[in-house]
């Protein structure tokens, strides 16, 4: 069980650093798409460029986003349950987002077409959708790793008699 987590946040830290270094890039290149604009000589294919890379950015992001529970929520119903139900969803959205991914990896998959390309650069997608392929199942395992961290943290309260008296999420931590 050790090695799998350890696991999982090896690839989860490989994907921020490749968010990082994407959004590093992406920045450079609006720069210098920016400055070939403003100097009357715009670059063919600029924005489509960028959308590739943005794209990339974001999905090399989602496990590293899940891993920090920093993913956007509203808990104004979800902080006045109980702590047990407040458990109970927790693990569920885990599942959810379990499936989400297993879904999204099986159909980029399933319906990869090494032919397709852009329409203006004619840019070939398949490595992108295999890049795809990689941040969603990385977010998958993410996502299966703090499912297990809070159904331990669950058990290790409910064993000890815990009642999370203030009803404050219950987040697993690092």
């Amino acid at each position: 069980m050790n090695l799998f987590m350890k696991t999982v946040n090896s690839i989860t830290a490989v994907n921020k650093w490749a968010a990082y270094i994407i959004a590093y890039v992406m920045v450079g290149m609006v720069f210098i798409f920016a400055a070939a604009r403003t100097v009357g000589s715009p670059i063919v294919g600029d924005i489509e460029l960028v959308q590739f890379t943005m794209v990339l950015m974001i999905v090399f992001s989602l496990a590293y986003t899940e891993k920090t529970d920093s993913h956007v929520s509203i808990t104004l119903i979800f902080d006045r349950l109980p702590a047990k139900v407040q458990l109970v969803l927790l693990l569920l959205a885990r599942v959810l987002t379990l499936l989400f991914c297993a879904i999204v990896c099986w159909v980029f998959i399933s319906k990869m077409n090494y032919l397709s390309t852009s329409s203006l650069l004619g840019i070939v997608f398949y490595p992108f959708r295999i890049l795809l392929v990689i941040g969603f199942f990385a977010w998958g395992l993410e996502a299966f790793r703090m499912f297990l961290l809070e159904l331990a943290r669950g058990k290790k309260d409910a064993s000890l008699g815990i009642e999370n008296e203030d009803n404050k999420q219950l987040v697993s931590g690092e």
